[in-house]
Protein backbone atom coordinates (compact mmCIF):
# COMPACT_ATOMS: atom_id res chain seq x y z
CA UNK A 1 0.00 0.00 0.00
CA UNK A 2 1.07 3.61 -0.55
CA UNK A 3 1.21 6.35 2.05
CA UNK A 4 0.95 10.14 2.04
CA UNK A 5 3.02 13.06 3.30
CA UNK A 6 1.33 13.01 6.71
CA UNK A 7 2.24 9.37 7.39
CA UNK A 8 5.86 9.92 6.32
CA UNK A 9 6.07 13.00 8.58
CA UNK A 10 4.83 10.96 11.57
CA UNK A 11 7.36 8.17 10.91
CA UNK A 12 10.29 10.59 10.66
CA UNK A 13 9.08 12.97 13.36
CA UNK A 14 9.06 16.12 11.25
CA UNK A 15 6.42 18.43 9.81
CA UNK A 16 4.50 17.72 6.60
CA UNK A 17 6.09 20.80 5.00
CA UNK A 18 9.57 19.41 5.74
CA UNK A 19 8.65 16.12 4.02
CA UNK A 20 7.34 18.05 1.04
CA UNK A 21 10.55 20.08 0.80
CA UNK A 22 12.73 16.97 1.12
CA UNK A 23 10.92 15.23 -1.74
CA UNK A 24 11.49 18.34 -3.87
CA UNK A 25 15.21 18.17 -3.01
CA UNK A 26 15.02 21.52 -1.22
CA UNK A 27 18.52 22.41 0.09
CA UNK A 28 17.02 23.84 3.30
CA UNK A 29 16.35 20.29 4.60
CA UNK A 30 19.13 18.57 6.56
CA UNK A 31 20.91 15.96 4.40
CA UNK A 32 20.39 13.02 6.78
CA UNK A 33 16.74 13.93 7.32
CA UNK A 34 16.23 14.20 3.57
CA UNK A 35 17.85 10.80 2.95
CA UNK A 36 15.61 9.16 5.57
CA UNK A 37 12.47 10.76 4.14
CA UNK A 38 13.34 9.73 0.57
CA UNK A 39 14.14 6.17 1.69
CA UNK A 40 10.82 5.79 3.53
CA UNK A 41 8.89 7.30 0.61
CA UNK A 42 10.51 4.85 -1.81
CA UNK A 43 10.04 1.79 0.42
CA UNK A 44 6.42 2.65 1.21
CA UNK A 45 5.51 3.35 -2.44
CA UNK A 46 4.73 7.02 -1.90
CA UNK A 47 2.88 8.53 -4.87
CA UNK A 48 2.71 12.34 -5.16
CA UNK A 49 -0.75 13.90 -5.35
CA UNK A 50 -0.59 15.36 -8.85
CA UNK A 51 -3.88 17.24 -8.44
CA UNK A 52 -2.63 19.00 -5.32
CA UNK A 53 0.69 19.73 -6.98
CA UNK A 54 -1.13 21.26 -9.95
CA UNK A 55 -2.89 23.74 -7.68
CA UNK A 56 0.51 25.06 -6.60
CA UNK A 57 2.46 24.89 -9.88
CA UNK A 58 -0.49 25.69 -12.19
CA UNK A 59 0.69 22.77 -14.34
CA UNK A 60 -0.84 19.34 -14.90
CA UNK A 61 2.40 17.96 -16.39
CA UNK A 62 0.41 16.60 -19.32
CA UNK A 63 0.73 17.25 -23.04
CA UNK A 64 -2.11 16.70 -25.48
CA UNK A 65 -1.29 14.92 -28.73
CA UNK A 66 -3.70 14.52 -31.66
CA UNK A 67 -2.72 12.15 -34.47
CA UNK A 68 -4.72 11.28 -37.62
CA UNK A 69 -4.30 7.52 -37.10
CA UNK A 70 -2.17 4.97 -35.25
CA UNK A 71 -0.17 3.50 -38.13
CA UNK A 72 3.56 2.70 -37.96
CA UNK A 73 4.51 6.20 -39.19
CA UNK A 74 2.78 7.63 -36.10
CA UNK A 75 4.43 5.13 -33.75
CA UNK A 76 7.85 6.51 -34.66
CA UNK A 77 6.64 10.07 -34.06
CA UNK A 78 5.23 9.03 -30.67
CA UNK A 79 8.52 7.36 -29.71
CA UNK A 80 10.34 10.62 -30.46
CA UNK A 81 7.87 12.63 -28.39
CA UNK A 82 8.05 10.20 -25.48
CA UNK A 83 11.86 10.24 -25.46
CA UNK A 84 11.73 13.95 -24.58
CA UNK A 85 8.52 14.26 -22.56
CA UNK A 86 8.97 11.31 -20.19
CA UNK A 87 12.39 12.33 -18.76
CA UNK A 88 10.98 15.83 -18.22
CA UNK A 89 8.11 14.40 -16.15
CA UNK A 90 5.35 14.97 -18.70
CA UNK A 91 2.65 12.46 -19.60
CA UNK A 92 1.06 12.38 -23.05
CA UNK A 93 -2.71 12.27 -23.52
CA UNK A 94 -3.58 10.96 -26.97
CA UNK A 95 -6.48 11.77 -29.27
CA UNK A 96 -7.08 10.38 -32.79
CA UNK A 97 -8.79 12.50 -35.46
CA UNK A 98 -9.25 9.82 -38.18
CA UNK A 99 -8.29 12.54 -40.69
CA UNK A 100 -11.58 14.30 -39.89
CA UNK A 101 -11.28 18.08 -39.18
CA UNK A 102 -14.50 18.09 -37.13
CA UNK A 103 -13.31 15.18 -34.98
CA UNK A 104 -9.94 16.87 -34.65
CA UNK A 105 -11.60 19.91 -33.05
CA UNK A 106 -13.59 17.65 -30.71
CA UNK A 107 -10.43 15.84 -29.62
CA UNK A 108 -8.67 19.15 -28.99
CA UNK A 109 -11.57 20.41 -26.87
CA UNK A 110 -11.52 17.21 -24.79
CA UNK A 111 -7.79 17.61 -24.17
CA UNK A 112 -8.23 21.26 -23.21
CA UNK A 113 -10.96 20.25 -20.75
CA UNK A 114 -8.34 18.03 -19.12
CA UNK A 115 -6.20 21.17 -18.73
CA UNK A 116 -3.19 19.96 -20.71
CA UNK A 117 -0.20 22.29 -20.52
CA UNK A 118 0.44 22.26 -24.27
CA UNK A 119 -0.58 20.61 -27.53
CA UNK A 120 1.21 18.77 -30.32
CA UNK A 121 -0.96 18.38 -33.39
CA UNK A 122 -0.75 16.51 -36.68
CA UNK A 123 -3.10 19.06 -38.23
CA UNK A 124 -5.70 17.71 -40.69
CA UNK A 125 -7.95 20.78 -40.87
CA UNK A 126 -6.31 22.06 -44.06
CA UNK A 127 -4.65 25.35 -44.89
CA UNK A 128 -7.90 26.92 -46.14
CA UNK A 129 -10.19 25.77 -43.31
CA UNK A 130 -10.81 29.10 -41.58
CA UNK A 131 -13.02 27.62 -38.85
CA UNK A 132 -10.25 25.23 -37.76
CA UNK A 133 -7.58 27.92 -37.97
CA UNK A 134 -9.67 30.37 -35.90
CA UNK A 135 -10.25 27.69 -33.28
CA UNK A 136 -6.53 26.91 -33.02
CA UNK A 137 -5.74 30.61 -32.78
CA UNK A 138 -8.11 30.94 -29.81
CA UNK A 139 -6.27 28.31 -27.75
CA UNK A 140 -4.15 29.83 -24.98
CA UNK A 141 -1.68 26.97 -24.41
CA UNK A 142 1.37 26.54 -26.68
CA UNK A 143 0.84 24.49 -29.86
CA UNK A 144 3.40 22.76 -32.08
CA UNK A 145 2.33 21.38 -35.46
CA UNK A 146 3.71 18.12 -36.84
CA UNK A 147 4.35 17.10 -40.47
CA UNK A 148 2.34 20.01 -41.86
CA UNK A 149 1.97 23.69 -41.12
CA UNK A 150 -0.42 26.58 -41.65
CA UNK A 151 1.08 29.35 -43.84
CA UNK A 152 1.13 32.85 -42.34
CA UNK A 153 0.22 31.55 -38.88
CA UNK A 154 2.06 31.96 -35.57
CA UNK A 155 2.29 28.24 -34.76
CA UNK A 156 5.63 26.52 -34.33
CA UNK A 157 6.05 23.52 -36.63
CA UNK A 158 8.34 20.59 -37.41
CA UNK A 159 7.95 19.14 -40.90
CA UNK A 160 9.92 17.21 -43.49
CA UNK A 161 11.44 19.03 -46.44
CA UNK A 162 8.71 17.65 -48.68
CA UNK A 163 9.48 19.85 -51.64
CA UNK A 164 13.09 18.73 -51.89
CA UNK A 165 12.08 15.12 -51.26
CA UNK A 166 9.80 15.12 -54.28
CA UNK A 167 12.47 16.79 -56.36
CA UNK A 168 14.96 14.06 -55.38
CA UNK A 169 12.60 11.38 -56.69
CA UNK A 170 12.32 13.10 -60.07
CA UNK A 171 16.09 13.50 -60.31
CA UNK A 172 16.52 9.82 -59.47
CA UNK A 173 14.10 8.77 -62.21
CA UNK A 174 15.69 11.03 -64.82
CA UNK A 175 19.10 9.57 -63.94
CA UNK A 176 17.61 6.18 -64.82
CA UNK A 177 16.56 7.43 -68.24
CA UNK A 178 12.89 8.13 -67.47
CA UNK A 179 11.42 11.24 -69.10
CA UNK A 180 7.69 10.48 -68.96
CA UNK A 181 6.91 10.69 -65.27
CA UNK A 182 3.46 10.78 -63.65
CA UNK A 183 2.52 12.18 -60.26
CA UNK A 184 -0.42 10.87 -58.23
CA UNK A 185 -1.78 13.05 -55.44
CA UNK A 186 -5.05 13.44 -53.57
CA UNK A 187 -7.56 16.21 -53.03
CA UNK A 188 -6.33 17.52 -49.69
CA UNK A 189 -5.26 21.06 -48.86
CA UNK A 190 -2.46 19.98 -46.51
CA UNK A 191 0.84 21.82 -46.78
CA UNK A 192 2.76 18.52 -47.13
CA UNK A 193 0.75 17.42 -50.19
CA UNK A 194 1.05 20.83 -51.85
CA UNK A 195 4.82 20.96 -51.32
CA UNK A 196 5.31 17.46 -52.71
CA UNK A 197 3.48 18.50 -55.86
CA UNK A 198 5.50 21.72 -56.09
CA UNK A 199 8.72 19.72 -55.66
CA UNK A 200 7.70 17.35 -58.44
CA UNK A 201 7.12 20.28 -60.79
CA UNK A 202 10.46 21.84 -59.75
CA UNK A 203 12.26 18.59 -60.48
CA UNK A 204 10.66 18.09 -63.88
CA UNK A 205 11.42 21.65 -65.01
CA UNK A 206 14.98 21.69 -63.64
CA UNK A 207 15.78 18.34 -65.27
CA UNK A 208 14.58 19.69 -68.61
CA UNK A 209 11.89 17.11 -69.31
CA UNK A 210 8.31 17.80 -70.33
CA UNK A 211 5.61 18.41 -67.74
CA UNK A 212 2.56 16.57 -69.09
CA UNK A 213 -0.78 17.66 -67.56
CA UNK A 214 -2.24 14.24 -68.40
CA UNK A 215 0.35 12.67 -66.08
CA UNK A 216 -0.69 14.84 -63.12
CA UNK A 217 -3.49 12.91 -61.41
CA UNK A 218 -5.31 14.18 -58.32
CA UNK A 219 -7.63 11.39 -57.25
CA UNK A 220 -10.98 11.77 -55.57
CA UNK A 221 -10.58 8.56 -53.60
CA UNK A 222 -8.55 8.22 -50.43
CA UNK A 223 -5.52 6.17 -49.61
CA UNK A 224 -4.81 2.93 -51.52
CA UNK A 225 -7.90 3.16 -53.72
CA UNK A 226 -6.62 6.45 -55.10
CA UNK A 227 -3.29 4.93 -56.10
CA UNK A 228 -4.96 1.90 -57.63
CA UNK A 229 -7.58 3.77 -59.68
CA UNK A 230 -5.19 6.55 -60.70
CA UNK A 231 -2.67 4.00 -61.99
CA UNK A 232 -5.43 2.26 -63.91
CA UNK A 233 -6.33 5.61 -65.50
CA UNK A 234 -2.70 6.37 -66.40
CA UNK A 235 -2.14 2.94 -67.95
CA UNK A 236 -5.20 3.43 -70.15
CA UNK A 237 -3.60 6.43 -71.88
CA UNK A 238 -2.42 6.05 -75.48
CA UNK A 239 1.03 7.14 -74.28
CA UNK A 240 1.33 5.94 -70.66
CA UNK A 241 4.15 7.11 -68.38
CA UNK A 242 7.37 5.20 -67.76
CA UNK A 243 7.38 5.99 -64.05
CA UNK A 244 5.01 7.04 -61.28
CA UNK A 245 5.72 9.21 -58.23
CA UNK A 246 3.15 8.69 -55.45
CA UNK A 247 2.64 11.53 -52.97
CA UNK A 248 1.87 9.31 -49.94
CA UNK A 249 2.68 5.84 -48.68
CA UNK A 250 -0.92 4.69 -49.09
CA UNK A 251 -1.02 5.84 -52.70
CA UNK A 252 2.27 4.01 -53.33
CA UNK A 253 0.71 0.77 -52.11
CA UNK A 254 -2.27 1.30 -54.40
CA UNK A 255 0.05 1.75 -57.38
CA UNK A 256 1.94 -1.43 -56.51
CA UNK A 257 -1.31 -3.37 -56.05
CA UNK A 258 -2.48 -2.45 -59.55
CA UNK A 259 0.85 -3.39 -61.14
CA UNK A 260 0.96 -6.73 -59.31
CA UNK A 261 -2.49 -7.51 -60.69
CA UNK A 262 -1.22 -6.68 -64.18
CA UNK A 263 2.13 -8.54 -64.45
CA UNK A 264 2.75 -7.38 -68.01
CA UNK A 265 3.30 -3.85 -66.61
CA UNK A 266 5.68 -4.73 -63.77
CA UNK A 267 8.87 -4.37 -65.81
CA UNK A 268 7.62 -1.33 -67.72
CA UNK A 269 6.73 1.02 -64.86
CA UNK A 270 9.13 2.35 -62.23
CA UNK A 271 7.49 3.25 -58.92
CA UNK A 272 8.64 5.87 -56.42
CA UNK A 273 6.86 7.32 -53.42
CA UNK A 274 6.92 9.03 -50.04
CA UNK A 275 7.35 7.20 -46.72
CA UNK A 276 9.56 4.17 -46.36
CA UNK A 277 8.34 0.90 -44.88
CA UNK A 278 10.52 -2.14 -44.12
CA UNK A 279 8.26 -4.51 -46.03
CA UNK A 280 8.86 -2.61 -49.29
CA UNK A 281 12.21 -4.40 -49.52
CA UNK A 282 10.37 -7.71 -49.87
CA UNK A 283 8.01 -6.68 -52.67
CA UNK A 284 8.36 -8.16 -56.13
CA UNK A 285 8.29 -4.62 -57.55
CA UNK A 286 11.21 -2.40 -56.41
CA UNK A 287 9.97 0.86 -54.89
CA UNK A 288 12.37 3.77 -54.33
CA UNK A 289 11.13 6.03 -51.57
CA UNK A 290 11.77 9.24 -49.69
CA UNK A 291 12.11 8.40 -46.01
CA UNK A 292 11.12 10.93 -43.38
CA UNK A 293 12.92 11.30 -40.06
CA UNK A 294 9.75 10.66 -38.10
CA UNK A 295 11.31 9.94 -34.71
CA UNK A 296 13.39 13.11 -34.99
CA UNK A 297 10.22 14.99 -35.96
CA UNK A 298 8.58 13.91 -32.71
CA UNK A 299 11.69 14.63 -30.67
CA UNK A 300 12.08 18.16 -32.01
CA UNK A 301 8.37 18.96 -31.64
CA UNK A 302 8.45 17.92 -27.98
CA UNK A 303 11.66 19.88 -27.37
CA UNK A 304 10.13 23.06 -28.80
CA UNK A 305 6.94 22.63 -26.76
CA UNK A 306 8.84 22.11 -23.50
CA UNK A 307 10.92 25.21 -24.21
CA UNK A 308 7.69 27.18 -24.68
CA UNK A 309 6.30 25.76 -21.43
CA UNK A 310 9.48 26.84 -19.67
CA UNK A 311 9.00 30.44 -20.72
CA UNK A 312 10.54 30.74 -24.20
CA UNK A 313 8.64 33.55 -25.94
CA UNK A 314 10.98 33.87 -28.91
CA UNK A 315 10.14 33.96 -32.60
CA UNK A 316 8.16 31.25 -34.37
CA UNK A 317 10.13 28.01 -34.71
CA UNK A 318 10.04 26.60 -38.24
CA UNK A 319 11.91 23.32 -38.62
CA UNK A 320 12.32 21.55 -41.99
CA UNK A 321 13.91 18.13 -41.58
CA UNK A 322 16.04 16.64 -44.33
CA UNK A 323 14.54 13.69 -46.21
CA UNK A 324 16.52 10.64 -47.33
CA UNK A 325 16.35 8.83 -50.68
CA UNK A 326 16.06 5.05 -50.23
CA UNK A 327 16.90 3.52 -53.60
CA UNK A 328 15.67 0.06 -54.59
Amino acid sequence: MSIGLKEIAELVGVSVSTVSRALRDDPRVNRKTKERIVSIAKNMNYLPNQAAKSLVTKKTMTIGLVLPNLRSFMHDIFDGLESVCSPAGYNILLGVSDNDPAKEMRELKLLLEKRVDGLILFYVGGIFNQASIRFLSSISVPIVLLDRYIPRSRFDFVVSDNRNGSKMLVEHLVSKGKDKIAFISQKEDASAIKERMDGFVDGVLECGISLHPKYMVCGELLRMENGYESTKKLMALDDPPQAIVASTGDITLGVVKYLLENPELESKITVCGFDDFDFLSFLKIPVTTVAQKTREMGRQAATILLERLNGDRGEQRRIFLETVLVER
